[in-house]
């Protein structure tokens, strides 16, 4: 069973992976943290050579339970590469994704995100 995209921000991300060709999947794996469960990235972009994988969550209003789960996250599985892709430009978020060095992209996932490895 296919999971549901949970709003407009998430379908036109997920259409931008779909017009990238690149494989995909949505919501598949979990990824266990201490701070309340688990974690499930929005996307898992594997890397044209086979070799690896990204990690893209979509952001909209970024809530502080969300916040710390993502920090929980980072620092338990420093190997992943997660990036975030915000609604709008607020620059709350920014501030905090570059203090706890998240690659993030306003709006749209960068065309070098999905033309790099």
């Amino acid at each position: 069973m296919k999971k549901k995209l949970k709003n407009r921000f998430e379908k036109k991300l997920d259409a931008q992976l779909k017009k990238s060709k690149r494989k995909y999947v949505y919501e598949k794996v979990k990824i266990p943290y201490t701070l309340s469960g688990l974690y499930y990235p929005d996307w898992i972009v594997y890397h044209n050579s086979g070799d690896g994988f990204f990690l893209i969550e979509a952001k909209g209003h970024f809530r502080p339970e969300a916040k710390r789960k993502m920090v929980a996250v980072k620092q338990q599985h420093p190997e992943l590469d997660i990036r975030i892709v915000f609604y709008s430009a607020n620059k709350k978020y920014i501030k905090w994704a570059e203090k706890y060095g998240f690659p993030y992209a306003i709006g749209d996932i960068p065309e070098e995100w999905l033309n790099g490895k």
